[in-house]
């Protein structure tokens, strides 16, 4: 075994055994990352144990939804390695405040560069350099140092010394005394003194020299001052040395080198910091197409999967909209991509921040809580918002719970209650506590608790609960009938205030067709036809507008730009782009026409389906919303038209037609050659 490797032994192998306790204790803290937590100790790891070996920053990328735990994740992780007082976090949103980059980089600029560092560039994504749809670059960029430190650890760094100004102001009196007769040699005047003790003996702005009995040209006084401002630069370690090199000078040479010294202090220097390990860290809504939806109602374990889909290839080019090819490079390819959080995700957070109260109450009142399934289920009712993370959830915890705590507490020594034990239930709008001593319960007390979310999901069994259950049941059976796709979800009361209900379908393959456009038409407008359908043609309600829309914008979007109508051409809204062909009178007559159809199909299909649309809206009618189970079994039990659900779209079509068709190609060149032979042989 190599001796060197062996004297390293002992640090070697605790760093190791190090990170692996962070991985578990981050596991046991951070509830639905485990996968992002392994990638981040085994990508930190060359960091943590072979510093040594890097010779630039190591940049590591976090992505995600925000309230996910990016943050605070790294934090911890730097508690964990006591880096603590070694982490610096700046938040790239901030251009000029008190966390912003500019003005808290001298922080890290007075630490050793030979050792090394965790630099945290929170809110990564508000440092764009580009904008807009045609990528225009921003006009200005206060972080531009931030892509130097990025690419190779190096930054200039201008060190505004204090007392600098001062120094300069002293030179300028020195030179004054040159030019009018004062003569110094080997550093100490040995004509004018008279003149020159007098000027600074008048002048309140410089000390009385120090150096009276010596004669100094330059005051000992200002000797830190040069050792600081220069003396790494002129290689003096004690300002003894200083002193000598002073005593070979004469006047203009001691003004000189005092100049030189200012120079050296105001000029910037170049800090190294490829030691560093760099955490880039932010929100890319370009890749989680998901976080414009903010809806409490949608089940998170949706957007989770759909979270898992991201790959490194989208994030990439989600990064093109905010920065230019070479910064993306910089970057590196270290990217972990946070998942959203799953709903048990977010029942091991609100389990566990209740078992920190718990302990909390056990240690400071010796009292024991218990908190029944109704309390965690109330919580995540109300807490959980699935794209926006942790915090709405946190805040519910605190003023369901923590503020109604003080009066449960009171309520003890109020009434001088001899117990031990409190158990907590929700029912009926209240969080009820049972006070027990050992087994008995001896007392009782509730508390009336706001629970917005929830007031507004209850089922209204009104005329608009009426309209929306008539509207998304549309939406939702054509999606089944002609789609193949029965929706996960459909709502005809939801907690957001822009919509009455909504429908949330997962369709199982990655492309349209041209074969599927109508049908998608015909789905988008299924919710105004199944309203004329139920109600007559007068009682259409004017809630169809982004249905509309958005059946108009999709075949903008497919034959205008994706070469799907009668000819494979591309639009072009600007006329000032000559390549792309610009009279659209053709294809938007085809537009009108194929809404038609899709409003047609629609029509015939739900007239046909009707006993399957009324008793699905009747259901809709009387409850807020309609899972997948119960809605596939209503379909499959009134449902007229021939239909097979898919649940997997990766092999439905043109796998199977592709080799089919190089089948048919092989069999017909083989048949081919055997005519040829054939005939071949009879002319023979």
């Amino acid at each position: 075994m190599s001796m060197k490797l062996l004297s390293l032994k002992e640090s070697f192998l605790s760093k190791q055994a190090q990170l692996e306790i962070a991985r578990t204790t981050l596991k046991s803290e951070f509830f639905g990352i485990d996968k992002a937590i392994d990638e981040l100790i085994n990508n930190t790891r060359s960091w943590y144990v072979l510093n040594g070996y890097q010779n630039r920053p190591l940049v590591v990328n976090l992505w995600g939804l925000t309230g996910v735990g990016k943050t605070s994740l790294i934090t911890r992780l730097a508690e964990l390695l006591s880096y603590r007082d070694r982490l610096f976090k700046f938040d790239l949103g901030d251009k000029n405040g008190n966390n912003s980059f500019r003005d808290n980089i001298n922080d890290v600029c007075e630490k050793d560069e030979n050792e090394p560092i965790i630099i945290v560039l929170d809110e990564f994504q508000h440092c764009r350099t580009l904008k807009g749809p045609m990528r225009t670059e921003v006009d200005s960029d206060a972080n531009r140092k931030v892509w130097e430190l990025i690419d190779s650890g190096k930054i200039d760094y201008f060190n505004w010394y204090h007392g600098l100004s001062r120094l300069s102001d002293y030179v300028k009196k020195l030179k004054y005394f040159i030019e009018n007769g004062v003569t110094v040699k080997n550093g100490l005047v040995v004509k004018g003194w008279t003149q020159y003790y007098a000027e600074f003996n008048e002048d309140d702005a410089f000390s009385v020299p120090s150096n009276k009995a010596e004669k100094h040209f330059i005051d000992t006084c200002y000797y830190d001052k040069i050792m600081e401002y220069a003396g790494a630069h002129y290689n003096f370690t004690l300002e003894s040395e200083l002193k000598a090199y002073l005593f070979t000078l004469n006047g203009e040479e001691s003004v000189d080198f005092l100049i030189d010294v200012i120079r050296i202090a105001s000029r910037p220097q170049v800090k190294n910091f490829s030691k560093a390990l760099i955490f880039i860290i932010g929100n890319l809504d370009e890749a989680y197409d998901m976080s414009a939806n903010l809806s409490a109602d949608i089940d998170a374990d949706t957007f989770y999967e759909s979270s898992l889909k991201i790959t490194l290839s989208q994030i990439k080019r989600a990064l093109t909209a905010r920065f230019r090819n070479e910064q993306i490079a910089r970057l590196g390819n270290i990217h972990i991509i946070y998942p959203a959080l799953n709903k048990k995700a977010y029942k091991n957070i609100i389990q566990h921040e209740l078992e920190k109260v718990k302990k909390q109450t056990r240690e400071d009142l010796d009292l024991e809580l218990e908190f029944e399934g109704s309390v965690r289920q109330l919580i995540y009712k109300e807490g959980v918002f699935p794209t926006q993370g942790v915090r709405p959830l946190l805040t519910t915890i605190n003023y369901l719970i923590k503020t109604n705590l003080p009066v449960y507490f009171s309520e003890i020594l109020i009434h001088n209650l001899q117990v031990n034990r409190l158990r907590f239930v929700v029912a009926d709008k209240q969080l009820i506590c049972f006070y027990s001593d050992k087994n008995d319960e001896v007392h009782e007390k509730a508390v009336y608790i706001e629970t917005p979310l929830e007031d507004i999901r209850v089922s209204k069994k009104d005329d608009m609960q009426a309209i929306t259950a008539v509207h998304e049941s549309g939406h939702a059976i054509l999606s089944a009938i002609l789609l193949q796709v029965v929706p996960e979800h459909v709502f005809s009361v939801t907690t957001e205030t822009e919509a009455s209900g909504f429908v949330y379908s997962k369709f199982p393959w990655k492309y349209v067709s041209k074969k599927e456009i109508v049908n998608r038409v015909a789905m988008f407008l299924g919710g105004y036809v199944a309203e004329t359908l139920v109600f007559g043609e007068d009682y259409v309600t004017a809630g169809s507008s982004s249905d509309i829309q958005k059946a108009t914008s999709f075949l903008s979007s497919m034959y205008k730009e994706n070469g799907m109508g009668e000819s494979p051409i591309f639009y072009d809204l600007n006329p000032n782009i000559n390549e792309y062909y610009h009279d659209f009178r053709k294809v938007e007559l085809q537009i009108e026409s194929v809404l038609k159809q899709g409003q047609e199909l629609a029509k015939t299909t739900l007239m046909k389906e009707m006993t399957l649309l009324l008793k699905v809206s009747d259901y809709l009618s009387d409850h807020s919303s309609l899972e997948k189970d119960v809605l596939q079994q209503m379909i499959k039990e009134y449902k007229v038209s021939k239909v097979e659900f898919l649940e997997n779209g990766d092999f439905l079509y043109y796998r199977n037609q592709l080799k089919k068709t190089l089948s048919k190609r092989a069999m017909s060149s083989t048949l081919f050659e055997r005519v040829s032979m054939n005939y071949n042989n009879k002319n023979e």
